[in-house]
């Protein structure tokens, strides 16, 4: 039940953090800026939209389990579970670096702050990214969950 709540969850902040980034564009009189054209928030989307859709089918598949769960659908789960985590994570780290030079910009390069004239577009990213950030966490978690089901019930190999 936990699994299947944890799974739903980060579906729903997956999909929320991917919707508020799409949507996410500003044009100003210095131009105008989308989620498109940095590379590491188009990476954010794409790993959000591949954790959303992963989050939907194993949700699924672990409320249609039997009681004896197979080796291979154990393994299976393992896998996926640590994939997606690694992906998400990854995703976070790199939106995160890039929101932290556009809010602080680089003094040693003289790249300026790009949130003092694109802010609601900053704003926007952020929420995005912390809600992808969550997710990471959630992801851990069904790592620790689905390692715990296959070591404690199968051996390693």
């Amino acid at each position: 039940m936990v699994e299947t709540i944890l799974r739903v969850a980060s579906m729903a902040l997956s999909l929320s953090g991917l919707v508020i980034m799409i949507k996410n564009s500003v044009s100003n009189d210095f131009g105008s800026l989308s989620y498109s054209n940095l590379v590491a928030f188009m990476y954010l989307v794409s790993a959000n939209g591949v954790c959303a859709t992963y989050s939907l089918f194993s949700a699924l598949a672990i409320s249609d389990i039997p009681c004896p769960i197979s080796k291979l659908r154990v393994w299976t789960f393992f896998f996926f579970d640590q994939v997606v985590t690694y992906v998400v994570l990854a995703a976070v780290t790199v939106s995160a670096e890039t929101l932290y030079l556009a809010y602080k910009g680089n003094k040693a390069i003289t790249w300026s702050s790009a949130c003092d004239s694109y802010g609601v577009f900053c704003h926007k990213a952020l929420v995005s990214v912390l809600f992808t950030f969550v997710v990471s966490i959630l992801y851990m978690s069904l790592s620790f969950i689905s390692s715990y089901r296959l070591f404690s019930r199968f051996e390693a190999l």
